[in-house]
C-alpha cells in the first residue's frame, strides 16, 4: 500500500513541476472520489511524506511545510550554482545576464566550459601529448618561400584523429562535436610536415533563421534541400601559423572543390537517415558562425573579386553550454526518467536544435524558466556560396549548379601572396615561438586562466 502510495505521490509532483503542501498532494491524488476522504488514507499520506523526508536519499524533501522530489530541488540548486559561478544572477524571478562588452567577456564566460573539457580530456593529454606535440612547429622551422600547404581527411580512430583532438583543445570557445554527416580535416605546411590548422563539416542545424531568409526559403525548400549545403562547425589555424594569418588559409581550403569533391564522394549514393532517400550530394553553400563576436578570420577574404565569406546575419544567442559538469547530461537523465519519451535525440537537420528543446523541456520540469539557456552571445553568421546559382538551386528553381572556380592550389597561391609575406616581414616574432607554447595554452584551462588564443 505504502509502495503505491509513494508511487502516486511522486507522479503528482512531476505533474505538478513545483512544490505541494500535503493537502495538496492528498486532494490531487483522490480527486477523483466523490466525497471526504478518510483519516486512515490521509495518514498514509502524510506517513510516507515524512519517512521519505527523513531518510538521507529519499524520494520527497520538505521545505516551508510543503514537499518536492528530492532529486529535482537538488538539480535546480545545482543550476543556480553554475549559473552564478559563470557570472549569472537572480532577482525576483528574473535572470540577470552578465556583460558582453568584448571577447575577453566572452571568453570568460566559456572559461569553466573549456576547463570541464579540459578535466574530461586529462587521460587522453596524459598517454599522448608528448607524441602530439612533435607535429606542432617551432617558429623557426617555417620556410615562408618553401611553404605549401597540404590536406588530409582524418578518419575516425587513427593518430590523424588525435591531432585533431589534441589541436581543438587550444581554443578558448570549446569546439563543437557537430552532427549527422561529419567530415574532418587537416592542414599541413609541406616543407615541415608540421599542423597548420584544421577544419571540419558537419550538418547544418534546421532553423536558422537568417539564413532561411537570405536563401529565400519556405520550410518545405528547406527540408528537401538542406542536404546540399553544411556547415563549417570548426575552423582555424595553430601557432605558430596563426600569427601568420593562417586562419585565412584554412578558411580559403576550405571551400575549395577539392573539399567538395571529398565530400560528393563520400555521401554520393548514400540514403539520408530520416527521409531514406538518394540525395544529390553537391553542395552549393557552406555556412558557419564566429566564436567570438566580430570574426578577424572571415572578414576581407576575396578570391577573385569575390567576398567568399559572406555575413548574413547574427544567432540570437540561445545554448546550454553554460551548463556544464555534466547539468546537461543529468537534466537528460532526469527528463527521461520523468517524461518518457520527451528525449527524441539527435536526428539529422536538427543539430544542435534536440538539445536546446531538451534542456529548455528540463528547465520547465524542474521548476526554472527557459531564459536560462539565454546566454546572450551573438555570433555573426555567414554563408559562403559554392555556386553562381546557389540560391535558385536551393528553392528548387534551377537543377544543376554553375559551380565557381576554386582551385586548391589558386586558392593556396593567393593566400600565400596576399597575405603570408606581408605578414612575415610585420610579425617577424612568430619565429620566436617554441611548440612547447601549445602545451601550455592547452593546460592554462584547468585554471580558468585566459591563456589561450582565438585569431
Amino acid at each position: 500500500m505504502n509502495q503505491k502510495i509513494r508511487e502516486d505521490i511522486q507522479n503528482v509532483l512531476i505533474k505538478a513541476r513545483r512544490p505541494l503542501k500535503p493537502a495538496e498532494i492528498i486532494e490531487t491524488l483522490f480527486e477523483h472520489i466523490s466525497g471526504s476522504i478518510d483519516l486512515k488514507t490521509k495518514q498514509s499520506v502524510w506517513r510516507v511524506l515524512r519517512y521519505e523526508n527523513q531518510k538521507p536519499d529519499g524520494l520527497f524533501i520538505r521545505s516551508n511545510s510543503k514537499y518536492d522530489l528530492l532529486k529535482r530541488v537538488n538539480l535546480r540548486k545545482r543550476v543556480k550554482k553554475e549559473l552564478e559561478s559563470n557570472g549569472f544572477g537572480f532577482s525576483h524571478g528574473k535572470i540577470i545576464r552578465p556583460k558582453m562588452e568584448n571577447k575577453k567577456d566572452i571568453r570568460r564566460l566559456h572559461a569553466s566550459s573549456r576547463s570541464d573539457k579540459y578535466q574530461k580530456n586529462k587521460d587522453f593529454l596524459e598517454k599522448k601529448e608528448e607524441k602530439l606535440l612533435t607535429f606542432f612547429a617551432n617558429g623557426d622551422e617555417i620556410d615562408i618561400e618553401k611553404f605549401w600547404p597540404k590536406l588530409e581527411v582524418v578518419e575516425a580512430n587513427t593518430l590523424q584523429s588525435d591531432i585533431f583532438r589534441y589541436a581543438t583543445l587550444i581554443w578558448s570557445v570549446p569546439v563543437s562535436q557537430g552532427f549527422g554527416r561529419r567530415v574532418r580535416f587537416l592542414v599541413w605546411d609541406e616543407y615541415t610536415s608540421k599542423l597548420v590548422g584544421l577544419f571540419a563539416l558537419g550538418d547544418p542545424v534546421f532553423n536558422l533563421s537568417c539564413r532561411d531568409k537570405w536563401i529565400g526559403w519556405d520550410h518545405e525548400d528547406r527540408a528537401e534541400r538542406l542536404y546540399n549545403m553544411m556547415d563549417i562547425f570548426v575552423l582555424g589555424s595553430v601557432p605558430p601559423y596563426n600569427t601568420l594569418l593562417g586562419g585565412k588559409l584554412v578558411a580559403m581550403l576550405a571551400t575549395s572543390d577539392h573539399v567538395q569533391e571529398i565530400i560528393r564522394r563520400r555521401y554520393e549514393g548514400k540514403k539520408t537517415v530520416i527521409q531514406g532517400k538518394n540525395k544529390n550530394s553537391r553542395l552549393a553553400l557552406l555556412t558557419t558562425s564566429s566564436a567570438l563576436g566580430k570574426s578577424s578570420i572571415y572578414d576581407r577574404i576575396r578570391f577573385n573579386d569575390r567576398v567568399l565569406y559572406q555575413r548574413i546575419g547574427e544567432s540570437k544567442g540561445w545554448g546550454h553550454f553554460h551548463l556544464n559538469h555534466g547539468l546537461f547530461g543529468d537534466l537528460r537523465f532526469y527528463l527521461e526518467d520523468v517524461k518518457e519519451g520527451a528525449v527524441l535525440g539527435n536526428r539529422f537537420g536538427e543539430g544542435p536544435n534536440w538539445k536546446i528543446r531538451t534542456a529548455r523541456a528540463a528547465l520547465s520540469q524542474i521548476g526554472l524558466p527557459e531564459e536560462i539557456l539565454k546566454h546572450g552571445i551573438k555570433r555573426e553568421v555567414y554563408g559562403i556560396p559554392l555556386a553562381y546559382n546557389f540560391k535558385d538551386f536551393l528553392m528548387g528553381k534551377e537543377t544543376e549548379l554553375e559551380k565557381f572556380d576554386l582551385k586548391f592550389d589558386d586558392l593556396a597561391s593567393h593566400w600565400k601572396e596576399r597575405w603570408l609575406k606581408g605578414r612575415a616581414k610585420k610579425k617577424p616574432e612568430f619565429i620566436k615561438h617554441k611548440k612547447e607554447r601549445v602545451s601550455e595554452i592547452i593546460h592554462s584551462a584547468v585554471m580558468n586562466k585566459e591563456g589561450s588564443f582565438d585569431e
